[in-house]
């Protein structure tokens, strides 16, 4: 069952780094003064918080997967 909980919140993390990459964009395209240094800080903190998320899922999934074996084996 801790799947699952690891998958969710993997995939939320995934999901809020999305919303940090948009805020950076923003920041970036904003036609009157453009933010470019805290655009930068943004998107490396959004790159960090995608690869937490995307470690989270392959966790999940590997574990997942180990333990259909090890029930298979078991038959």
């Amino acid at each position: 069952m801790m799947f699952w909980t690891r998958e969710v919140a993997g995939w939320a993390l995934v999901l809020f780094s999305l919303i940090l990459i948009r805020l950076g964009l923003s920041y970036i395209t904003a036609l009157e003064s453009p933010k470019i240094v805290e655009a930068g800080v943004i998107m490396f903190a959004a790159m960090a918080v995608l690869r937490a998320g995307i470690l989270l899922i392959r966790i999940s999934t590997a574990a997942r997967i180990c333990r259909g074996d090890r029930e298979s084996d078991r038959s």
